[in-house]
């Protein structure tokens, strides 16, 4: 018996060092070359105007008006928080009136959005959509959508049409749909989407939606690629960003269990690109890969957003932000000169140069 769990334990030593030696000897995308430079468009890092601690509560943003900042609450659709987000700001708690069905039938699994006067819950898993009117909470509207739910999605800013990233059953994969709220008008995307049959995970992205144009873009994850298509869901351009990792750097495991096909990501982080967001015609997409005049020190310290020209895709210049460069970043908004960074920890305001 000891001799067994002697040769148990060797194979569990074995099986640590292998381990440890892969991880060690795997190539460090930021330790050497990438075969990039950035222009960064001041050399200082943007300063931060304020910083509110999440404690864990905050799911989201949702959106902004002329004064206020708009937080959805985790687990619970109908909270909101808001705030300025001026220096020293304090935080108001608003309890919105969204049926106890909706929120029990959306649980944890939902975003929200404000938009213009309406308030906008998401419930991916089921799928559906929530909008009620804020002026008047009594116009409200709610429609579930065929099977497969949507990872990703926005209201557009004519109030009637929504465009979600929604899985397709048949196909295996994530395609661009839009809808409305009458659940007769669905155009569904033509060629927009790379196809792999793996849920849309080796495509996985950002999908941002910029109100003054009217543009979308999806930015990949896993390589430098993104595109831009409009309302119509008809493509617009193809761009990149200023990397050189034009091939997917994911890789997909499958595994099988009670429920059929399991997808996984079988290796390590490898995203080429983190969040982003847009406004006023500029793409900010918070950048993963160190470029080849970097200053170790810098880019140790700071994250970087690099940013560009959505209807060109033409890259326009970088900055570093006042927040560590480890911070786990959950979304990025933009309205006008601010730029807001979610964080595991904190929100962060972030002012934007003239």
């Amino acid at each position: 018996m000891r001799k067994h769990i002697y040769t148990l334990l060797s194979l569990l030593v074995a099986a640590f060092l292998i381990v440890v030696i892969l991880v060690l000897t795997a190539p460090a995308p930021n330790k050497q070359p990438n075969g990039f430079k950035r222009d960064y468009l001041q050399p200082s890092a943007l300063s931060t105007i304020t910083k509110i601690p999440t404690g864990n509560n905050i799911l989201d943003i949702i959106g902004a008006d002329d004064s206020l900042f708009y937080f959805s609450i985790t687990g619970n659709p109908s909270m909101v928080i808001a705030s300025t987000l001026k220096a020293d700001a304090g935080i108001d708690t608003l309890r919105l009136p969204v049926p106890a069905s909706i929120s029990d039938s959306v649980s944890e699994y939902f975003f929200s959005q404000r938009c213009n006067d309406r308030f906008i819950v998401f419930g991916y898993n089921i799928p559906s959509i929530y909008s009620m009117h804020l002026s008047d909470t009594s116009r409200h509207t709610y429609a579930v959508f065929s099977r497969g739910g949507f990872s990703q999605g926005y209201a557009l800013r004519d109030g009637k049409h929504f465009v979600l990233r929604k899985l397709h059953i048949e196909q295996k994969d994530q395609l661009f749909i839009r809808v409305n709220l009458d659940n007769d008008s669905i155009l569904t995307e033509n060629s927009l989407s790379e196809l792999h049959r793996d849920g849309g995970m080796s495509t996985d992205g950002s999908l941002t939606y910029d109100r003054s144009t009217g543009l979308f873009t999806y930015i990949y994850y896993y390589s430098n690629r993104f595109f831009t298509f409009d309302s119509t869901l008809q493509r617009v351009n193809n761009g990149h960003t200023i990397d050189t990792f034009a091939t997917s750097r994911f890789t997909l495991a499958t595994n099988k269990d009670e429920s059929g096909q399991v997808y996984m990501n079988a290796g390590p982080d490898m995203m080429v690109n983190g969040f982003s967001c847009a406004d006023n015609g500029i793409l900010y997409v918070q950048a993963k890969l160190k470029a080849d005049n970097d200053e170790d020190a810098l880019f140790g310290a700071h994250t970087v957003i690099d940013l560009y020209e959505i209807s060109s895709g033409k890259y326009i210049g970088s900055y570093y932000l006042n927040i560590p460069a480890r911070t786990r970043i959950n979304q990025l908004f933009v309205q006008r000169d601010k730029l807001i960074v979610h964080s595991a920890d904190h929100i962060f305001a972030i002012q934007l140069p003239d």
